[in-house]
C-alpha cells in the first residue's frame, strides 16, 4: 500500500509539473497521429490548455465536410489545409446521409466511407474534431435529421421528452460509435474530441438533461474529451456547458467572448470552433463579397488560441441534401446547391486569396518549425462547348396515376418522401369566380385549373395564400404542382417545416377535403414516356429534357452553365448534381470528374418553368455575375 500510495504521489506530481504549462504563443507541439495510442486531456492554468501525452497544443482546424466533397478529392483537400499551416480536420456527419430508406445504415459508400476520411487525416499527420450531432444544422436538409421523423405531427426533437426522436437517434448514435471508435486517439487514430451535439443553445430548449444524455452516451462507448459549440453569450451558453467539457465558440473572435465562456464554464479550455471565413447563401439573394478574418487569424495566432475555420472549403449540397432557413418575406430561404461559402479553399478545391493571405500570416508564426508543406496540385477543369438537350416528354406525363390522400397524410414525410414533387388534384363545381386559399404549400407550386396555368407560388416570396378562380360553367379540375425544397435546418421552427400542399384548404368558404396525389421523390431518375404529349405540351410548364455530349481524352471538372434554363433539377450519368434555379445568384452546377468519362456521357433534366430547349454548356469556374438587387447577407463572392 505504501508503495502504491509513493507511486501515486510521484504520478500526480508529475502531471501537475506536465500541466503547468501553458501553451505559449509561438511554442508549439507539432506531435502527429502515427498510428499509435496519444493521450488528449485539457490541463494547465486553471485547466484551459489542450495537452496532447501531456505537452501543450494549439488546435489549426480546418472544417471539411466528406458528404460534401468527392471522395477521390478528400486527400487533395486535406492537403490544402495540411499546406495552409493547420493541423486538425473538424467534419460534421449527416445522419439523415447514412440511413437508408430500410432503416439501415451505409458507412460505407462513396462520401459515406467517414472511416476512410479518417484514415486519410491520419496518413496526412492531421489531428480531428469529430462532430456526429445529431443534429449539425450545417445548411444540411433538416440540420442532419431524417425528416421521416415529421410524419409526426406534434414531433418534438433534440429533447428527451419525445420518445420517437429519442429512439431514432439512439439507433443512429449506436450505429456510428462503432464506426469512429478505433481513430479515437488513444486508440492510434486521429480524434481530438468529440462534439457534443451542435449549437443546442441557440435553439430555445431550456435545461440541460438532454446535453447530459449525449455526455452520457459517448461516455459509456469510450469517447472523450467532450466539447460543445454554441454562441458566445450567456444565453446562449448557459444551457449548454457541462463540468469537463471544453466550450467552442461560434465564432470566438475576442478575448471578451473567452471571458464569458470562462465565467459560464471555468476550468476547461475555450476556442473558437467557428470561425467565419465566408457564410452561405440562399436562392434570390444577392452575391457574395469578401469577407476578411486575417486580423482575426492573426490573433489566434499571436496568441495560442486554438480555433476551427467554418468552412475551410465547403463543397457541394449535391442531390437533395441543401437545407433552407426561416426568415425573410415567407419566412422561409433555401440554401443553393453550391456550399462554397466563400470559402479559403473554393468549390473545386482552389485556393483563394483569402487563402494565400492566411497562410502567410500561419506561417510567420510557425517558422521555428520550418516551412510549410507545398501546396497539392488543384483539379483541373474543362470546358464542354454548347449543346442543347431535346425534350422527351411533358413533365406531368412522368407522375405516377394519382390516387385518393386523406386530410392527415398531404404532407411529403406521411409517404416517407423527404423533397421532390408531387401534383395534388381535386374537382370543383360549377360556379362565380372566388378563390382558392391555402394554409401550407411547401416550397414553390404550380396551380392549374383545366390545365391552364393559373398562378405560381415562391414560398420564400411570402404574399398572401390566395389563387384567384376564374367562373366556371361546368366542375373542373384545380391541380396544384408542388416541389418541396430543402427542409429549415435552424431555429425551432425546423418542427413545423412539413413539404408539400397541407392544412386548411378552402374553395371560397368552404374547406376542400377530396384531393388526390401522385408523388415523385427523385430518388432516381424517373421513368420517361419516351415521347411528348400534346396536350401537356401546349399547356403546362416545364417538361423532361435529355441529351448528351462527348469527350475526348480524360475528363476533369467541369460547371454546367444553366444560366438560360428556368427552374429544376439535373443529372449527368446518372448522378443528380442537385438544383438550378434561374433567380440566382448560383447559375452553373459543379460536376467532378469522376461523374463524367471519355466518349458518350449523358444529361438528364427535370425541367419545371420553361417548355423550350435551350443550350447547355460547360465552364471552368462557378459564375461571378452579379445578378440580383437583394443584399442580404452579402458575406462573400460568389
Amino acid at each position: 500500500m505504501k508503495l502504491l500510495l509513493i507511486a501515486s504521489s510521484l504520478l500526480l506530481t508529475i502531471s501537475l509539473t506536465i500541466s503547468s504549462h501553458a501553451a505559449a504563443p509561438g511554442v508549439l507541439n507539432t506531435t502527429k497521429p502515427d498510428g499509435k495510442p496519444h493521450i488528449f486531456s485539457f490541463g494547465g492554468k486553471n485547466g484551459e490548455s489542450f495537452l496532447i501525452d501531456g505537452k501543450p497544443i494549439q488546435i489549426r482546424s480546418a472544417e471539411i465536410h466528406p458528404q460534401r466533397v468527392p471522395k477521390r478529392y478528400w486527400r487533395q483537400r486535406i492537403q490544402m489545409a495540411k499546406a495552409m499551416g493547420l493541423n486538425t480536420i473538424a467534419f460534421y456527419t449527416m445522419w439523415n446521409d447514412f440511413e437508408q430508406p430500410d432503416g439501415s445504415f451505409d458507412f460505407k459508400t462513396d462520401k459515406r466511407d467517414i472511416g476512410r476520411f479518417m484514415e486519410i487525416c491520419r496518413e496526412e499527420g492531421m489531428w480531428v474534431l469529430f462532430r456526429p450531432g445529431p443534429y449539425i444544422c450545417g445548411e444540411w436538409d433538416f440540420g442532419g435529421i431524417p425528416p421521416y421523423l415529421l410524419k409526426y405531427p406534434d414531433l418534438k426533437i433534440r429533447t428527451l421528452k419525445d420518445e420517437r426522436f429519442m429512439k431514432a437517434q439512439t439507433r443512429y448514435l449506436k450505429a456510428i460509435a462503432p464506426i469512429a471508435k478505433p481513430y479515437l486517439s488513444k486508440n492510434g487514430g486521429p480524434i481530438l474530441m468529440t462534439q457534443l451535439e451542435n449549437e443546442y443553445g441557440s435553439y430555445g430548449r431550456n435545461g440541460r438533461a438532454y446535453m447530459e444524455w449525449l455526455r452520457d452516451f459517448w461516455t459509456k462507448e469510450g469517447f472523450g474529451p467532450f466539447y460543445t459549440s454554441d454562441g458566445a453569450s450567456q444565453g446562449c451558453l448557459k444551457n449548454v456547458t457541462l463540468p469537463g467539457v471544453a466550450v467552442g465558440l461560434d465564432p470566438g473572435k475576442n478575448e471578451n467572448h473567452w471571458k464569458v465562456a470562462r465565467k459560464m464554464n471555468p476550468g476547461v479550455p475555450v476556442f473558437s470552433s467557428e470561425t467565419y471565413p465566408g457564410w452561405f447563401r440562399h436562392w434570390g439573394e444577392g452575391n457574395w463579397k469578401p469577407s476578411n478574418i486575417d486580423g482575426v487569424v492573426r490573433w489566434y495566432m499571436k496568441e495560442g488560441k486554438s480555433f476551427n475555420l467554418f468552412l475551410f472549403h465547403g463543397g457541394t449540397n449535391f442531390g437533395f441534401t441543401a437545407g433552407a432557413n426561416n426568415g425573410g418575406k415567407g419566412d422561409y430561404r433555401a440554401d443553393l446547391t453550391s456550399y462554397d461559402y466563400g470559402a479559403p479553399v473554393d468549390e473545386q478545391g482552389h485556393a483563394t486569396k483569402a487563402y494565400h493571405r492566411m497562410r502567410k500570416i500561419i506561417a510567420q508564426y510557425t517558422a521555428k518549425n520550418g516551412p510549410l508543406p507545398k501546396m497539392p496540385v488543384e483539379p483541373a477543369a474543362m470546358e464542354i462547348a454548347d449543346f442543347t438537350p431535346t425534350r422527351v416528354s411533358g413533365l406531368w406525363d412522368i407522375f405516377p396515376d394519382a390516387k385518393p390522400v386523406k386530410a392527415d397524410k398531404m404532407w411529403f414525410e406521411t409517404w416517407h418522401q423527404n423533397q421532390g414533387l408531387a401534383i395534388y388534384s381535386t374537382t370543383i363545381p360549377a360556379g362565380p369566380a372566388t378563390e382558392f386559399t391555402y394554409q401550407h404549400l411547401n416550397d414553390y407550386g404550380q396551380v392549374y385549373l383545366d390545365g391552364k396555368h393559373l398562378k405560381t407560388i415562391v414560398r420564400r416570396l411570402g404574399g398572401k395564400k390566395v389563387v384567384a378562380i376564374p367562373a366556371r360553367t361546368k366542375p373542373a379540375k384545380l391541380e396544384v404542382l408542388v416541389e418541396g425544397m430543402g427542409h429549415i435546418n435552424f431555429h425551432i421552427s425546423m418542427e413545423k417545416d412539413r413539404k408539400g400542399l397541407h392544412g386548411t384548404l378552402k374553395l371560397g368558404d368552404k374547406a376542400l377535403t377530396d384531393w388526390k396525389v401522385a408523388p415523385l421523390p427523385l430518388r432516381s431518375l424517373p421513368k420517361v414516356l419516351g415521347k411528348i404529349k400534346q396536350a401537356n405540351s401546349s399547356s403546362y410548364q416545364g417538361g423532361f429534357l435529355q441529351a448528351t455530349f462527348n469527350i475526348e481524352g480524360k475528363p476533369s471538372d467541369t460547371f454546367f452553365d444553366m444560366s438560360k434554363q428556368g427552374k429544376g433539377i439535373l443529372w449527368v450519368n446518372g448522378h443528380n448534381l442537385g438544383r438550378y434555379w434561374n433567380v440566382g445568384p448560383q447559375l452553373r452546377l459543379y460536376c467532378p470528374a469522376e461523374w463524367l468519362k471519355t466518349g458518350k456521357n449523358v444529361i438528364t433534366i427535370v425541367e419545371l418553368e420553361s417548355s423550350k430547349t435551350s443550350p447547355i454548356r460547360g465552364c471552368k469556374t462557378r459564375n461571378y455575375d452579379q445578378k440580383n438587387k437583394d443584399t442580404r447577407n452579402m458575406d462573400n463572392v460568389w
